[in-house]
C-alpha cells in the first residue's frame, strides 16, 4: 500500500477520535493524536502554513515573555514523548493525566483542519463533546 502522510494522519485522528468517544484509553488517544500531531506539523511547516505549536510559543512568549521553542515543546509534549520512549530506567514510570488526551486531540484536529481546510464527523464531535465539557 502507497498512502499519504495526511492519510496516515487522518487515519490516526479517526481512531483517537473513536476512541476519546467511546470513553476508551486516553493514554492510546495521547499516542494516536501525539503522532498526528507530528505529522501534520511538519506538512504545515513545509506548506509554509503555522501549526499549533507556532501558536502556542507565540502565545507564551506574550503570557511568560517567551521561552525557546524547545523548553515550550518538551512541556506541551511532555505526555506524548513519555509514552513513546524507553531509553533508560528513569522512564520506566510515567504520569499522564486525562486532560492531555484532550489538548492532544484538539492539536491534531486543529492541524488537519488548517491543512486540509476540512474535518471529518468525527473531529467534529470530538470538537463538540470537548466545547460541551467546558460548559458543564
Amino acid at each position: 500500500m502507497i498512502i499519504s502522510k495526511s492519510e496516515i494522519a487522518k487515519r490516526q485522528i479517526e481512531t483517537a477520535c473513536a476512541v476519546f468517544l467511546s470513553g476508551g484509553d486516553y493514554l492510546s488517544v495521547v499516542t494516536l493524536a501525539g503522532a498526528a500531531e507530528e505529522i501534520l506539523g511538519s506538512l504545515l511547516k513545509r506548506a509554509g502554513k503555522s501549526h499549533m505549536m507556532d501558536h502556542l510559543v507565540e502565545l507564551d512568549k506574550k503570557l511568560s515573555g517567551g521561552r525557546k521553542f524547545s523548553e515550550v515543546s518538551d512541556e506541551v509534549n511532555r505526555a506524548r514523548n513519555a509514552l513513546k520512549h524507553a531509553s533508560d530506567a528513569s522512564e520506566d514510570l510515567v504520569e499522564v493525566a486525562p486532560g492531555e488526551a484532550d489538548a492532544m486531540l484538539v492539536r491534531a484536529i486543529a492541524n488537519y483542519v488548517v491543512l486540509t481546510d476540512d474535518a471529518t464527523e468525527q473531529m467534529v464531535s470530538v470538537y463538540k463533546r470537548l466545547m460541551a465539557l467546558q460548559h458543564v
